[in-house]
């Protein structure tokens, strides 16, 4: 059960971190990116298989 709630922690962590990642980015542009879902899904799609894989070595299988 504490693994559910460590991945859902997790997985709230990586949102945010994409969205503000992507208003970083459309910052430094000027103005707002056409494809914004497609750059915050690539983004998002990074971390959370980077962060998941991490977790997975620490918590340990099954």
């Amino acid at each position: 059960m504490s693994d559910l709630v460590l991945f859902t922690l997790n997985a709230i962590v990586v949102y945010l971190l994409a969205d503000w990642l992507v208003r970083v980015i459309e910052r430094r542009r000027g103005s707002i990116l056409k494809q914004r879902q497609v750059v915050f899904f690539i983004i998002f799609l990074v971390l959370v298989m980077t962060s998941f894989q991490i977790l997975r070595g620490l918590v340990g299988p099954g």
